[in-house]
């Protein structure tokens, strides 16, 4: 039986055509081929082929975040308030995903 496709959930689900980016804390996306997004209420997309790389936050500009899905994350100050409020304790050190995928889903 093959595994199941994980869902790759979004607080903000906001996309523009293209490849988007989302930036994740930790390593529990790295190295996931594909996932669904729910990107309205009961809606899920096709399975998307994921690429993903690990960072440290500090080290991102905003040329790595100018794919971010939501406009609010497309600089370092922006994506640090963001990730803040999304995980309680992170800190500028942290090692994070990024997750790229191309929207809209196709298939």
């Amino acid at each position: 039986m093959p595994d199941a496709v994980p869902l790759l959930g979004f607080a903000t689900p906001l996309f523009h055509t293209g490849r988007n980016t989302s930036v994740r804390r930790g390593q529990r996306w790295h190295g996931v081929p594909r996932a669904c997004i729910e990107y309205a209420p009961g809606q899920l997309s096709a399975p998307l082929e994921l690429r993903t790389e690990l960072r440290r936050f500090d080290t991102l500009d905003a040329a790595d975040l100018a794919d971010e899905h939501d406009p609010a994350c497309r600089t370092p100050p922006g994506l640090l308030a963001v990730m803040q409020q999304l995980y309680p304790g992170f800190e500028q050190d942290e090692t994070v995903t990024l997750v790229h995928f191309q929207w809209p889903a196709s298939g």
